[in-house]
């Protein structure tokens, strides 16, 4: 997702104010506040917040969840592996909802569960819907985190606490600052009360930064830490671009990475990882989805239409997406537009009626990118996951945010091109010369490794279990 358009607000807190004073038992604890600050900065600039508000009917359907797939939960310890994910992370391959970041990690493995969280999704699938039967429900983690806090105290003291009121004031915004590092510490005690009982070999996060509690406790037990990439990962996205040394207890010691690229943003200056500790390994659903025979077909497109524009919807930029799409639909009725929405039950009311604009609920963006002629979007990670199907990309550049984000990596006019109007989008893509599907399939490499299962396996036995296969 897209932080670029803050033009590095948070970068100038971190770097203007004195971030590394504000500790909690001697600790700094600004890793925990910095992404939720930025979020409300995003809500300035007019983006919608990320942020999962807990209301009453939110907990409601937690509680429901509570106890999906429990006796894994009372047998833990017979698990080596653990894998951190959510629900919304799930896509369908035939009749089986997969994980598209661990799915083959955790399909058949009794060593491996997965700890899921079913929000922001706002449920689980089915386990006989799913590929793992070795899962459950990560709120009993919440559950436990929440129980922690209420028992064992909220009282803490926050050293340097005069700096983050100054970046509130400052900055004119506002965060329960205290409730989050509240959290924080409930989230270490549980993790750390859970590791007296059971005690894994590794444990794998798809996304860290919501569990820096929980990272700190399985550190402390010198379990490794290894995140998996989700998205894009690049000098923009402020998850990963740590600005100053806050120390490394509240990261992941490990990152797995689609390819080499992102290795380049941690080379200087970024203090989230040591970058030979980032290894890249691939992606399990693009993998398994190239190696899938596809059902899709758009009726009529071989007859009504000239080409078929595959367009990823980002959730923050959908009010600037959907003019720029009605807009090109209408200046050449030749071209179909396919949109997959993120959100299956929205309606889309301003784009469904017209003829040719397609709303895709049933297929996946990658299996409509196989029968695609170009994929479009602003900065979705699907313009570096699309020239792996032969896919070139045209990108709606508004404000410079596909520019600013993708432009030193998808600089190559033969797979990416820029637009800043619906009429420069559709002259382009009835004029420009791409490469053939074969070349941008075989320059498409460069963002993504192959043999995602066989690369992950190779990385933990030679670097992050080296020391426990020596014994």
């Amino acid at each position: 997702m897209s932080d670029n358009c803050n033009s590095n607000s948070l970068q100038d807190i971190e770097l203007m104010y004195n971030t590394q004073s504000i500790k909690v038992d001697g600790d700094c604890i600004w890793p925990v506040l910095r992404l939720k600050i930025n979020e409300e900065i995003r809500k300035k600039s007019g983006l919608k917040s990320r942020t999962v508000n807990l209301d009453k009917s939110t907990v409601l359907r937690l509680f429901v969840t509570l106890f999906y797939g429990v006796s894994n939960l009372l047998r833990l310890g017979k698990f080596n592996f653990w894998y951190f994910s959510s629900s919304d992370r799930r896509k369908k391959i035939g009749d089986i909802y997969v994980d598209r970041i661990i799915g083959s990690l955790v399909k058949d493995c009794k060593q491996s569960v997965v700890i899921e969280n079913p929000y922001p999704k706002g449920k689980h699938y089915p386990r006989r819907e799913v590929e793992t039967k070795n899962i459950f429900s990560q709120t009993i983690f919440f559950a436990g985190t929440r129980l922690f806090q209420i028992f064992v105290g909220n009282k803490i003291k926050i050293q340097g606490e005069e700096v983050i009121i100054d970046i509130l004031r400052e900055n004119n915004i506002q965060i329960d600052y205290v409730q989050l590092i509240r959290n924080h510490i409930a989230q270490y005690n549980f993790i750390r009360f859970l590791l007296f009982f059971v005690k894994p070999r590794a444990v794998f996060f798809i996304y860290a930064a919501s569990s820096m509690g929980f990272i700190k406790g399985l550190k402390k037990h010198k379990i490794p830490v290894i995140e998996i990439q989700h998205g894009v990962i690049n000098k923009f996205h402020n998850a990963y671009n740590v600005n100053k040394e806050y120390g490394y207890k509240l990261f992941p010691d490990y990152l797995l990475t689609f390819g080499h690229q992102e290795k380049e943003v941690f080379i200087k200056g970024n203090y989230f990882i040591d970058t030979n500790n980032v290894f890249p390994v691939g992606y399990d659903f693009l993998d398994r989805t190239i190696n899938t025979p596809t059902e899709y077909l758009v009726s009529g497109k071989g007859e009504q239409f000239d080409a078929l524009v595959m367009f990823s919807l980002q959730e923050p930029f959908e009010e600037y997406m959907f003019s720029f799409i009605i807009e090109a639909a209408s200046l050449d009725k030749k071209v179909l537009y396919v949109i997959v929405p993120r959100d299956t039950n929205k309606l889309y009311n301003q784009v469904s009626k017209i003829e040719n604009i397609v709303i895709e609920r049933n297929f996946s963006v990658y299996e409509c990118l196989k029968k695609a002629d170009v994929h479009a979007t602003i900065n979705s990670t699907c313009a570096i996951e699309a020239p792996c199907f032969g896919v070139p990309n045209i990108l709606f550049d508004y404000k410079s945010w596909s520019s600013d984000y993708y432009g030193k990596v998808l600089n190559d006019s033969g797979i990416t091109i820029y637009c800043n109007t619906a009429e420069d989008f559709v002259n382009k893509l009835r004029t420009h010369k791409f490469y053939s599907s074969e070349k941008i399939i075989k320059e498409s490499r460069t963002f993504f490794e192959r043999d995602f299962y066989s690369n992950v396996h190779m990385v933990l036995k030679n670097e992050i279990l080296k020391a426990d296969n020596e014994e």
